[in-house]
């Protein structure tokens, strides 16, 4: 399920408002979601999070970006497009202002740890890194250029070479996001709880089972834990 952004800020609020041993204990699981253009990722972080009742975060992060520095979230995902070439006067012509990359990171970091505190399915926006070594599972959906242009070819219905050029150039991109803002390597994968290429899984609903089994793994579908444990944490 989708939240909208009024909605996010308020959820927010409220999980911060809990005394600390009730909000562990009344917390949704939190996933982060990474993946590469065309390797299934946005379907599958859409049915993790229908199937673990949470609310999806994806363009709702940039609307809280935006709401924090006051300009328009269109802006803010013009900013993100153009972090190949990025400097300081592009966050100023970007914003009308001067905005530091400093700024923009924290901008960033605070509405993905307060979602942290609601639960939910966080897909992209180097939200495994902000979140290391919190109670999470941080998941990366991945695939083969080759694959991954096949599938994008065919739900996008462009020419294989156009999709292979888009794959790569997504890949280098996303890659160049995670480096200049968190100096962290986008295909590390100690970065990750969990890897999964999609090249060779005929359903993606079988990945899904996938991160369910492991978000149980982890402990943290709190639904599957006895009654007397959940009264008893913290």
């Amino acid at each position: 399920m989708a939240a909208n952004a009024h909605g996010v800020i308020q959820a927010i609020v409220r999980a911060l408002e809990e005394p600390p041993a009730r909000e562990r204990r009344l917390r949704k699981p939190t996933v982060t979601i990474s993946r590469t253009i065309g390797s299934g990722g946005n379907y599958i972080a859409e049915r993790v999070a229908a199937g673990l009742g949470v609310d999806l975060y994806g363009s709702e992060v940039i609307n809280g970006i935006a709401a924090e520095a006051n300009v328009s979230p269109a802006l803010i995902a013009q900013l993100e497009e153009k972090l190949d070439a990025v400097d300081a006067w592009i966050y100023s012509a970007v914003f009308g202002k001067h905005v530091s990359r400093d700024e923009y990171v924290h901008f960033l970091s605070t509405v993905i740890r307060g979602l942290y505190h609601t639960g939910g399915v966080i897909v992209g926006r180097g939200s495994h890194v902000i979140l290391a070594g919190r109670d999470v599972l941080r998941v990366r959906i991945v695939g083969s250029v080759e694959a991954c242009a096949t599938r994008l070819s065919e739900d996008e219905a462009m020419s294989y070479a156009e999709a292979k050029r888009k794959v790569q150039d997504s890949n280098k991109r996303r890659g160049k996001f995670i480096w200049d803002l968190f100096h962290s390597r986008y295909n590390d994968p100690t970065n990750f709880d969990l890897i999964v290429n999609t090249d060779y899984f005929r359903k993606l609903d079988e990945v899904v089972d996938i991160i369910m089994l492991a978000v149980k793994a982890r402990g943290l579908d709190r639904r599957s834990q006895p009654e007397e444990a959940r009264a008893t944490d913290g």
